[in-house]
């Protein structure tokens, strides 16, 4: 076991130092075969300068679709007005379900009344527009 563990720390070294390995890169003018750049790469330093443009690609595509009209074409995302309409629509069905809700309570107490149940005073009227009388009815 001890041979294995320093076969793979030496192999790990070797591989760490063939990163590390400087690599000079030239560039030339075709017509002048002067010149014009030198660099001194690693693999390592392509690797890293790789996952750079990797994750800076990613971050400027979030962005671009983020703050951008993009963003509608994206799946269940949806439109501007559409979103507005049923936000509208959600509003409108919270009255009328509000409604309704007083309406079904002033038809109890009608058949209430009728049967000599509740006194026709504490009835919750249809007009009014607090609650505070559904809690006397129910006294």
């Amino acid at each position: 076991m001890q041979i294995y563990k320093g076969t793979m720390n030496l192999r790990f070294k070797n591989l760490f130092k063939n990163l590390k390995y400087k690599y000079r890169l030239v560039i030339y003018n075709e017509s002048t075969f002067e010149s014009v750049a030198t660099f001194f790469l690693s693999k390592l330093n392509l690797i890293l300068l790789f996952c750079l443009l990797t994750i800076l690609s990613m971050i400027f595509s979030t962005l671009l679709i983020t703050f951008s009209p993009l963003k509608y074409y994206m799946p269940g995302y949806g439109d501007a007005a559409v979103r507005k309409q049923l936000r509208e629509l959600m509003h409108e069905s919270e009255q009328m379900k509000t409604e309704i809700e007083q309406n079904e309570l002033w038809a109890r107490q009608i058949k209430e009344v009728l049967k000599g149940e509740i006194p026709a005073d504490k009835i919750y009227k249809k007009d009014e527009q607090t609650i505070g009388a559904k809690e006397d009815s129910k006294n």
